[in-house]
């Protein structure tokens, strides 16, 4: 049984239907794409999934159980994790408040207006996990660090490391290359890969490097204009005529 899964799916916004009868299906322990061009409703999907939007029509479901009407952090109790577009970062705090602030969320612990002030003391239990995985992320020694500090390449590692607080049975990466260089966006799918195998969570990546998805997903979705036009293992996606000439262009330009 698939642990994520949006069935039947449509959004609308002032009579334009933004998704429009979409199913997707993520597993665990899988790593699966999502891509389309602009205005395709990736987002408007990945907001339902999340639960930031409610679909008018279809459910959300995981490990079996109907989340269409459940708010975004009891979706990130039951292991939801999710990293943003934009480098959603909080200036003035430290690299470890933004793991301890997701960790405290998740479990439901201590009054979030105490993280928010910085009055709620963290934990040596807690010090220790924070730096434990910033570590695992090639972040060791940034605990301590502001966040307007670091690179963008090593923000998107604390958004990843954030989400993984959490103690995700699936991630949503939502464009986790965007503003990265191939070099910097080549260490961050190693690093997501070498997580990945540890922890066993699911990832669905959205993503416009179709490079990435290529060289990093085993299942790839397209949608187009809120539909979901094909899906299956991502070389097929990739090798599809409509795909490739509506959505890739010059990038398998070449390929056979």
């Amino acid at each position: 049984m698939s642990l994520l899964v949006a069935e039947g799916v449509t959004k609308r916004f002032a009579g334009i239907t933004a998704v429009d009868d979409v199913r997707v299906a993520l597993n665990a322990g899988e790593r699966v794409g999502l891509i389309g061009p602009n205005g395709a409703g990736k987002t408007t999907l990945f907001n339902c999934l999340l639960g930031l939007l409610r679909p008018d029509a279809g459910s959300v479901s995981f490990d079996g159980a109907d989340i269409t009407r459940l708010p975004v952090y009891r979706r990130a109790r039951l292991g939801i994790g999710r990293t943003f577009q934009r480098v959603e970062l909080f200036s003035g705090s430290s690299v470890r408040d933004h793991l301890l602030f997701a960790h405290r969320i998740r479990s439901g612990t201590g009054a979030l207006w105490k993280d928010v002030l910085g009055l709620g003391l963290p934990k040596p239990a807690e010090i220790e996990r924070c730096d434990a995985l910033l570590e695992s992320l090639g972040l060791s020694g940034t605990g301590d660090e502001p966040i307007e500090a670091l690179s963008l390449g090593q923000s998107r590692l604390v958004e990843v490391a954030r989400a993984l607080m959490t103690q995700p049975r699936v991630v949503l990466l939502d464009e986790p290359s965007s503003g990265l260089d191939r070099a910097e966006t080549n260490a961050l799918a190693d690093t997501l890969a070498r997580i990945q195998a540890e922890q066993g969570f699911g990832l669905l990546l959205v993503e416009h490097d179709v490079e990435l998805v290529a060289s990093f997903t085993e299942r790839t979705y397209v949608l187009d204009f809120g539909k979901l036009i094909t899906h299956g293992l991502t070389p097929d996606v990739m090798r599809d005529p409509e795909v490739r000439t509506a959505y890739l262009g010059d990038f398998v330009a070449g390929t056979p």
